[in-house]
Formats: structure tokens, C-alpha cells, sequence
């Protein structure tokens, strides 16, 4: 039997706390979302390791898992970065979870290379004007595609081939310096972090030739939504996760299903006055 990947979590407050899609302060939802995602994973698996800034930290170190801090990038732009970072840390197979992620019955992640959540093809109109700017300056990379098509969602993101991975992480920080020495803010706002890393990786993969393991494998969102619901997974993405009802709900579940690690948290945020 194969090993059992590992399950990892970023957490870099910064974003979240500085107005990150000009969404304001979303710290403490951030931080009942990601003890509620670590708390349903405990249920189900042994390995579990959140990679925290030093901010989250004080505010996440007392849960049932190894809590390790971090340095925040401070950067709102590239605020997926803590997740390059940790991914770029481990030495054994691994599968990183968003903080938006909730998984209700134990899933087996078992796949040979790497693993996504999905296929976004019908959300790929999201990707084009950010195409369009990388477009311009990514001619000279071999495994680059100008309009794939596809890019896969990566609530979701393992990998079993750790070579594979290095790969990634090499094309992600070329890309990184690209959009880092072109972009300009003056001229027009450029959200890259579903390119850099979402777009990025199917590029990579379809140069090579490898087909991912998903997750949720059928052919359209609604499709996968009924399979995601039959497995017992969730994925609030976006900015849908900030709804004041969607909110109040995952507060709501931290303080019934695991109510001793709910009072620990807010008690944690009431002392620095955040509540």
C-alpha cells in the first residue's frame, strides 16, 4: 500500500488582513475558516501540518496538529505565495488544502504524480485578460500555451513525484519575475495568482504530457458539485466565502462540532481584541 500524503495548510494573514481583493479585514473569518478545515482533516488523518505566519500563529497554535510558524511576504498581490513556499518545504508526498476547504468523510488521496481538485473549464473566462498580459512577455517558454483552454483548480493541490514539483516551483518563480518586473499598477490592476499558479501548472502539465488525478472528475460544475457532495467535500472559493450568512455558518459548525477548540480560538482573538 502506498504512503499516505501528508496534509499541509498556509496561512500568511497579511492578505487576508490588508484588503486582499478589496474585500477589507477578513482576518478573523480566515481564522474560524482554517481551524474548521484543520479540525474536520484531524477527524481522518494522522500527518497534519499548518505553516503559520507569526500573526495566525497566535491564534491557531493551540490546535490538534503540528502549527509552524513562518514569515509573512506581506504582498496582497501575490497572496498565495506562503503556499509556493511550504509546498517548496516538504520532502515526502504531500496534499496542501486551501483554508476554505472542508472535508466531512475521509477522502483516500491516491494518485500517482499530482493531484487537483478539478477542471475549470467553465470558468476559463476568468483567465483571459490575465492571459492577455502574460501573453506578451512568455514567448520564450518551451512549455508556455497561450490559450490552453483549461486551468485546473487547486483548492486541492498534491504531489506524489517531488521531481514534478521542482518543476512547479521553477516555472511558478519565472513567471513570478515576469509579472514582478512588468507589472504596473497605474496602468491596470492585474489579479495573477490563478495564472501563476492555477493556469502555470496545466501549462506545465500538457507540455509533458501528464494527467493529473482529480478530484472531482466529471465534465461540469454542476456534476461535480453533486459528486463533491456524495464524497463529502467542500470548497467555498472566492470571495463567496465572505457572504455574512456563509460566515455565520462556519462559526456556527466550529462551535458545535468541536466546541472546546471554538473557545480556545475566540478567546485567543478576544484578548487581542478581535471578536
Amino acid at each position: 500500500m502506498r504512503e499516505e500524503p501528508r496534509i499541509i495548510y498556509s496561512l500568511d494573514a497579511f492578505p487576508i488582513s490588508n484588503n486582499r481583493w478589496n474585500e477589507g479585514n477578513k482576518f478573523k473569518e480566515t481564522i474560524y475558516s482554517t481551524a474548521l478545515s484543520i479540525l474536520y482533516s484531524h477527524l481522518w488523518y494522522q500527518d497534519i501540518e499548518l505553516y503559520a505566519d507569526e500573526t495566525a500563529y497566535k491564534f491557531l497554535y493551540m490546535l490538534p496538529c503540528r502549527v509552524t510558524k513562518i514569515s509573512s511576504n506581506e504582498d496582497t498581490v501575490i497572496w498565495m505565495k506562503s503556499k509556493i513556499d511550504v509546498m517548496e518545504k516538504q520532502t515526502k508526498p504531500f496534499v496542501h488544502l486551501d483554508n476554505d476547504v472542508f472535508i466531512k468523510k475521509k477522502i483516500n488521496f491516491d494518485f500517482d504524480k499530482v493531484i487537483v481538485e478539478q477542471n475549470d473549464y467553465e470558468l476559463y473566462s476568468m483567465y483571459q485578460y490575465r492571459l492577455d498580459f502574460f501573453n506578451q512577455y512568455t514567448k520564450d517558454l518551451d512549455y508556455w500555451k497561450p490559450d490552453l483552454g483549461y486551468a485546473f483548480n487547486c483548492g486541492v493541490l498534491g504531489f506524489r513525484d517531488l521531481e514534478l514539483r521542482d518543476q512547479f516551483l521553477k516555472v511558478y518563480y519565472t513567471l513570478e519575475e515576469i509579472f514582478i518586473k512588468n507589472n504596473n499598477p497605474k496602468i491596470a490592476r492585474i489579479e495573477p495568482c490563478i495564472v501563476l499558479e492555477q493556469y502555470n501548472l496545466a501549462a506545465l502539465l500538457h507540455h509533458h504530457n501528464i494527467k493529473p488525478t482529480l478530484l472531482l472528475w466529471k465534465k461540469n460544475l454542476f456534476e461535480n458539485s453533486q459528486l463533491a457532495d456524495r464524497i463529502g467535500y467542500t470548497h467555498i472559493a472566492g470571495q463567496k466565502k465572505y457572504r455574512i450568512d456563509i460566515v455565520e455558518e462556519i462559526e456556527n459548525r466550529l462551535f458545535k462540532l468541536f466546541p472546546y477548540w471554538y473557545k480556545e480560538v475566540k478567546t485567543a482573538l478576544e484578548k487581542e481584541g478581535i471578536a
